[in-house]
Order: structure tokens, then C-alpha cells, then sequence
């Protein structure tokens, strides 16, 4: 797969570079010759200038091979990123890069060059140069301009440079959703099985089911649900689907991909000020918004199966399989290779053997804390009574055992869970009906339904300061 990865990758970089040309203020800016070697001087993006896009070293200029060979061959810490940027994305310089790279840091691994990134390990903001910056902007403008102009060196970030990666794709390569189309369960009939697993939601009586084998080829649907503004973001890289309620004081956020990635999760972007967010924790990170304390809020999502869904709600709509898109919409087709392997496609730093690195896991949030329930333990337990932040909550497994979803519980003590029914029985015999917005009681008393997610175990720990796994 790696292998097969990087070879795509080189062809979408050269026909980036190739497709999209230069424009007349690149050439304008374009660095004059270097007479010296001196590194902390030096334009490094001259490199980038001559190196990109090219299949042949012939026609570099010497002076311009002697910095990337001084480059090269400096000890000096601080030039390793550029190195390391220098073989990720291909250029006529990567193999000698990686060349450096092995003399530098051994071994790459079975990730081969972004074993490198991985044996790096976490880079703090603080410790990207101004040199370095221009340097990765330059890099990635060369993919194609619009995925340059979102590192721009003087804007605020909260997030290292160095960690930033290409996924191989241009900004909304992977192409979002826009108000898409859903039909009847009749009309899914033709195309749909029961097995299939989707994402549900449920706004003011608004029932939606967005099935897996679509969103993988699209990873974000901009979306009004109940009359609520949401981004259902996904990332198949760590196996995270998080709906966000868009509304952000007076503002309406829709975003879109920004073809990069940190730490193994896609970078987002709004439309609006084209500010790079974090899918996973709904903040804004590099660009105009950064460092504004914004936060995305969560909604639920259930993840389960489409037959379970549809018994239980009968009246959903599903996500019409005619997109506008040409995809191969088959059953488990996208991301099949990745979602059978236990490996990862792309570095994460932070390990953890408590759990497999893509061992399922449901994850609930409550004012900045977060835990995370395995999706197996979960199963078989049926429910879950726990806290998070001081408050008494209940996990329940889907019927499928594919996830969760997640209640307030008071001061409730709950002592069975009947699936079939989809009721839950308090200690003093109560039954409490599992809808999708909240617990029902005979009674009519209700506890709300709280946000929570499926996701893979390293996301938890690459991704949030304070995350909990849930065990004996």
C-alpha cells in the first residue's frame, strides 16, 4: 500500500505543478541565483522553484544543487523538517532526501517515509522557524496554489507546520456533500441492504440516514437537518464521523477539505474565512480563526445498521446513492484495503498499547472531558453507567454492536437493558423508552441524549490532552 501510495502521490504532484503552471507572480518571485551555501541565509524555496514538478535533475542550476546538497549533508537539526517535507512530497530531490533521512534517523519502517515523520515524534508551533515556514508554504503552493495560501507564515496557528502533511489530494478533491438529496426507504430499496452501515441523525423529528458506502468517498455533507445548519465531517483515516452543529454566534460555518492532514486526521476548512480546523475537536487552527477560543458544539450520531435504523425508524430518509458524482458507491469498497489492516496510513505520534491503534471505540465529550468506550466492551455488556466532568451518564450499544449513543443519567440507577424493546429498567423498575433525542419515562420525564461518536483508539490519543478509556 505504501508503495502504491507514494507513486500516486508523485503523479498528482507533477500533474499539479503541470496542470496548474506557474503564474506570473511566481516567476516575479522567484529568488535570484545563490552564490553561497550558507543554509540560514539561504532562499530554500528556490529549491522548491527548480525541484518541483520535474522528472529529471538535468536542467536544476548548479548553484541550486549545491544548497540542496549543503542542505543535505549539514547535521544541524533544525534543516531535518525541510528534509523531511523534501520526501514526502515529490520533487527531484526526494530520493536524496530520503537518503539524508536514512543516514539521519536509521530505518524508516513498514511506513517507509513517514516512518521518518512517526520516529520524529510531537513538534510543538513554537519550534517552526520563519525560514521554515516560507519554506512549507512555498512547498505546498506548488501542489496548487489554493492549498499554499491556507499555511500562511504570518497567520496565527496552533498547530506545527512540520506536522502537516499532503494527503495526496487538491482542496476538495475529495468532494463534500452540498444539500444533497435523500429519498424514501422505498426508493433506497433498490440499492440499500440492511447490512449496510450508516450514520443516523434525528433534529426536531427530522430523520436522516447517511450510508457509510457514500460518505467514505466524500468525508464531509453540509447538511440542514430539522432546521438545524450541520456538518456531518468525516475522516475514513481514523474512522471518525462527528456532526457539528455549524452555528457559531451569528455565523454559519460550512466547510470543505483542505487535502491535508495532521496527525492522521483531515484538516478542514470554513468557507467562509478559509481558516484550517481540526476534525476531530471542531477547533479552528491555523488561519484568521485560530487561537478565537471558537468551538464547534456536537450533536449525536448513531452508528449502526441500516436494517436496525430502519426498524426503528421506519419514516427516515437515506441519502440518495445519485450524488452528482461519479464513485463506485459499492458496499465497503472505499477504503477497503485501509479498513482491513491494523496499520496506519499515515504517522500518528502518540502510542498506546492499551487498545489496538484502530481498535472502534465510542467516544462521549461532556465540557472538555472525553471518554472513550470500546465498541466491543460495549457489546457485550449491553450498557454502561459511568461519569464524565461530574456528571452521571449511561452508555448503550447499538443493537449491531457498530456503536453507541449515549444519555444523562440523574439520579437514576439503571439495572437492565432489553436491545429488542430498546428500553432500559431502573433498579426501582422504572422503563425508560431509548429514543434518539432523549430517555423517556412512563411518565413522560426525560433525560437527554448527549453527544458522542465511533472513532479509532489513536485518534483519542493523538487528538485530545485529557482523554479516558473506559475499562474494567
Amino acid at each position: 500500500m505504501r508503495r502504491l501510495l507514494l507513486a500516486v502521490f508523485a503523479m498528482l504532484f507533477v500533474a499539479a505543478c503541470n496542470g496548474g503552471g506557474r503564474s506570473p507572480a511566481a516567476e516575479r518571485a522567484f529568488p535570484p541565483p545563490i552564490a553561497g551555501v550558507d543554509l540560514a541565509t539561504a532562499d530554500l524555496s528556490s529549491l522548491v522553484f527548480w525541484g518541483s514538478g520535474r522528472t529529471f535533475a538535468d536542467d536544476i542550476p548548479a548553484e541550486v544543487d549545491r544548497l540542496f546538497e549543503a542542505l543535505r549533508a549539514d547535521p544541524d537539526e533544525r534543516w531535518t523538517p525541510f528534509l523531511l517535507d523534501l520526501a514526502t512530497i515529490p520533487t527531484v530531490f526526494s530520493e536524496r532526501a530520503r537518503q539524508a533521512l536514512q543516514s539521519r534517523l536509521g530505518d524508516a519502517g513498514e511506513m517507509e517515509v513517514f516512518g521518518w515523520v512517526a520516529k520524529r515524534g510531537e513538534q510543538k508551533p513554537s519550534e517552526d522557524t520563519p525560514q521554515y515556514l516560507a519554506f512549507k508554504q512555498r512547498l505546498f503552493a506548488a501542489i496548487q496554489p489554493e492549498i499554499g495560501a491556507f499555511l500562511d507564515p504570518n497567520a496565527k496557528r496552533d498547530i506545527s507546520a512540520e506536522e502537516i502533511l499532503w494527503g495526496g489530494v487538491r482542496v476538495d478533491g475529495i468532494p463534500p456533500l452540498e444539500s444533497p438529496k435523500f429519498v424514501t426507504p422505498k426508493d433506497a430499496s433498490a440499492w440499500m441492504s440492511f447490512s449496510d452501515q450508516i450514520l443516523g441523525v434525528e433534529i426536531n423529528g427530522d430523520v436522516r440516514a447517511y450510508p457509510r458506502r457514500i460518505i467514505d468517498w466524500h468525508e464531509m455533507v453540509n447538511d440542514t437537518v430539522g432546521g438545524v445548519p450541520v456538518s456531518l465531517a468525516y475522516c475514513t483515516l481514523c474512522g471518525t464521523a462527528i456532526l457539528y452543529d455549524g452555528r457559531v454566534g451569528e455565523t454559519t460555518y460550512r466547510f470543505g477539505t483542505s487535502g491535508m492532514l495532521y496527525r492522521s486526521n483531515k484538516l478542514m476548512y470554513d468557507r467562509q474565512t478559509r481558516t484550517l480546523w481540526e476534525q476531530y475537536t471542531g477547533v479552528p487552527v491555523w488561519g484568521e480563526l485560530a487561537g478565537s477560543r471558537i468551538e464547534l458544539k456536537l450533536l449525536p450520531v448513531t452508528h449502526t445498521s441500516y436494517g436496525e435504523w430502519l426498524a426503528e425508524h421506519p419514516d427516515t430518509k437515506v441519502l440518495d446513492i445519485d450524488t452528482g458524482f461519479q464513485r463506485d458507491y459499492g458496499s465497503g469498497v472505499a477504503y477497503r484495503e485501509y479498513f482491513d489492516s491494523s496499520q496506519l496510513m499515515f504517522p500518528a505520534p502518540r502510542q498506546d498499547g492499551r487498545l489496538a491503534l484502530k481498535e472502534v471505540v465510542f467516544a462521549v465529550r461532556l465540557d472538555g472531558a472525553l471518554t472513550a468506550y470500546p465498541v466491543k466492551l460495549l457489546h457485550q455488556r449491553g450498557f454502561v453507567a459511568d461519569s464524565i466532568a461530574g456528571r452521571a451518564i449511561v452508555v448503550l450499544a447499538t443493537a449491531d454492536g457498530s456503536g453507541g449513543r449515549a444519555y444523562a443519567a440523574g439520579a437514576n440507577s439503571f439495572a437492565k437493558f432489553d436491545r429488542k424493546k430498546a428500553a432500559l429498567t431502573t433498579s426501582d423498575g422504572r422503563l425508560w423508552k431509548v429514543t434518539e433525542s432523549a430517555l423517556v419515562a412512563e411518565g413522560g420525564e426525560r433525560l437527554e441524549r448527549l453527544p458522542g461518536h465511533n472513532s479509532f483508539w489513536f485518534s483519542v490519543i493523538n487528538h485530545t490532552e485529557n482523554g479516558r478509556l473506559f475499562g474494567p
